[in-house]
């Protein structure tokens, strides 16, 4: 009886252990499909970092591994969409390309790297740069509204895949 109660015990430490490592999402956010944007990114010639949630929950995922036409580098998109027609695109640049500080609304990231949000009737969007990687999350809404800081949380975290 004692080895049962301490296997018992051992395997629910683990369980906790194995459960705690993983990021908590915040309510209001999502998971999403990891592991098929991961495996889509392994074609590219540099290395992004990825959130660790989103403000939807995606019925449906699209990569897409591209080339700018603007600064003629490797870029990559996700976008994301959900049976309420709400949209949501992470799209990714081998490059620096953060030209819209005159036309958008600086904001502070935790990591004190600014960022430019833009509010237009049709879409918000966030745009970024780290470490000589653009990041530009941009929501298009259906019947769901997301505000400036539920995008500065997803900006917030992105982690290396």
């Amino acid at each position: 009886m004692r080895k049962i109660l301490m296997m018992m015990s051992l395997m629910l430490s683990l369980t906790v252990m194995g459960c705690s490592n993983q990021a908590a999402i915040p309510d209001g956010f999502h998971s999403y499909e990891k592991g098929e944007v991961k495996t889509a990114m392994e074609q590219l010639h540099f290395t992004p970092e990825l959130p660790q949630y989103v403000p939807i929950s995606a019925e449906i995922v699209v990569t897409d591994r591209f080339v700018d036409i603007h600064s003629e580098q490797e870029a990559f998109d996700i976008t994301m969409f959900t049976t309420e027609n709400d949209i949501f695109s992470i799209q990714i640049f081998d490059t620096d390309k953060t030209d819209s500080a005159a036309t958008n609304q600086e904001v502070e990231l935790a990591d004190s790297n600014s960022a430019y949000y833009s509010d237009q009737p049709y879409s918000k969007s966030l745009i970024w740069e780290k470490d000589g990687i653009t990041y530009k999350l941009t929501f298009r809404s259906g019947e769901h509204t997301l505000s400036k800081v539920d995008l500065i949380k997803v900006a917030e975290s992105f982690q290396p895949s």
